[in-house]
């Protein structure tokens, strides 16, 4: 028997236990509990067991996932190198500007979680806190609950998340498609939601030797930034702009975390991969939005 493995699923399952108001099951959208067989269930008998990692899989249809095991394992290096931290310390100072005291907060695609984990890690002195995290992949997910923090790792279809209404102070959209219904479901009236999306000159020196002229260097978050203004009452926006050094380590878990590579040539990747550049820009925005009430 794995010991520290047991201890983690133990861990989760008191975690969870002491949140269980959250959830609602994704099959009939019943209040859900920890029952007599640890696992996580409703009163319909509808029943989720933990992972061996802690994590708990709530999709209730299989699914085929959009990006691969590889890209959420090299983005985990390119997060831990410190690629995202200005972005982390703004988060965590207008999180904690609306929402000082306890608040529960969740990561919303969250990948392979180290933007929620980094939040975590730098304000879990408030033990009364709430941080989770939810992705449609299992492989994120899996890499996601592989650290020792106390929080709630899901795989969950965005499109039908396995919360309660109004559970959540702070829904976190980092660089991951939205469903702004479902955010809005789950939010607290005075909530927030946090979207991320990247500026014009975000990644420009690796688009600008991926594409070579083809394709323009520069990316347009004009319609997401529209769509967000149409669905949220937008309260403010930020902007994130520095360059992040890259070592040779580095650069090619940089180019494997982004699809800007897919449908490229096994000679261009090639290429790509033996073309270094001592640093990359990013560029980010941030959105901060209300939900709208009906009067």
């Amino acid at each position: 028997m794995d010991i520290k493995r047991t201890k983690k699923i133990d861990r989760a399952r008191g975690l969870v236990k002491t949140k269980q108001y959250l959830f609602k099951c994704p099959i009939c959208s019943g209040q859900m509990f920890i029952d007599d067989h640890k696992s996580l269930a409703c009163h319909n008998n509808h029943s989720f067991d933990f992972s061996k990692k802690g994590y708990l899989n709530l999709l209730t249809a299989a699914n085929s996932p959009s990006y691969s095991r590889e890209l959420f394992a090299a983005r985990h290096q390119v997060c831990l190198a410190g690629f995202y931290d200005p972005l982390i310390d703004k988060l965590i100072e207008i999180i904690n500007a609306h929402f000082p005291d306890n608040k529960a907060v969740l990561d919303a695609g969250c990948g392979e979680g180290s933007h929620i984990y980094d939040i975590y890690r730098k304000t879990q002195e408030k033990s009364d806190n709430v941080f989770a995290g939810a992705d449609i992949s299992k492989d994120s997910i899996n890499i996601a609950a592989s650290n020792n923090a106390d929080i709630i790792w899901c795989v969950a279809d965005l499109a039908k998340l396995p919360f309660l209404d109004k559970t959540f102070d702070i829904v976190l959209n980092i660089l991951s498609p939205a469903n702004y219904s479902e955010f809005q479901r789950i939010l607290h009236d005075e909530g927030r939601i946090i979207k991320v999306v990247p500026g014009p000159q975000y990644l420009r020196e690796l688009r600008g030797i991926i594409y070579q002229g083809e394709k323009t260097v520069d990316y347009s978050n004009r319609e997401v930034v529209k769509y967000f203004r149409h669905k949220l009452n937008l309260v403010d926006t930020y902007d994130i702009q520095y360059e992040f050094a890259v070592h040779d380590e580095l650069w090619p878990h940089l180019i494997k975390m982004t699809p800007l590579i897919w449908g490229s040539s096994e000679e261009k990747l090639i290429d790509i991969l033996n073309t270094k550049v001592p640093q990359i820009t990013v560029d980010l925005m941030i959105l901060t939005g209300m939900k709208k009430l009906l009067d």
